[in-house]
């Protein structure tokens, strides 16, 4: 009977409840900000994004090995606003004016600002030629 009062007694006065420490709100609190931090960053994207079509940008640069003395390092670049796919590229050596060779190299999946690189191999030694020009020929957007 004295067992059942005093029962009575906690729970009136709230002790016999689970009262929750200082470190238990600390931690409740910086969870719900980072969420509610998460939350807004993405609200912010959804609202400010505008699509961009892909720019495309191809740099070579003489990238010689001893298997491969006419290899070129092929740099690709997306800095536009949407992924690009597909993405062909094609290198052209010239010498006075008329085309000496042709090469051409495709990189599958070229997402929004990023970076891709590769390597072509010429037949002829570029240094023969007066130039190598690389162009963009086409891609998809996904």
């Amino acid at each position: 009977m004295k067992e059942q009062e005093d029962q009575q007694k906690k729970d009136k006065t709230g002790q016999g409840q689970d009262q929750k420490n200082w470190l238990e709100w600390l931690v409740f609190s910086v969870s719900l900000l980072m969420l509610l931090t998460i939350v807004g960053y993405l609200v912010y994207q959804a609202v400010q994004y505008k699509p961009e079509a892909p720019e495309i940008y191809a740099e070579a640069v003489a990238d010689p090995s001893e298997l491969a003395p006419n290899r070129y390092k092929v740099t690709v670049s997306n800095q536009g606003g949407t992924t690009a796919e597909e993405v062909i590229v094609e290198f052209k050596l010239y010498k006075a004016g008329e085309e000496l060779e042709a090469s051409e190299l495709q990189i599958a999946f070229a997402p929004k600002e990023s970076q891709r690189e590769g390597w072509v191999i010429f037949s002829n030694n570029p240094a023969d030629a007066d130039s190598v020009v690389a162009r963009v020929v086409s891609y998809k957007k996904p």
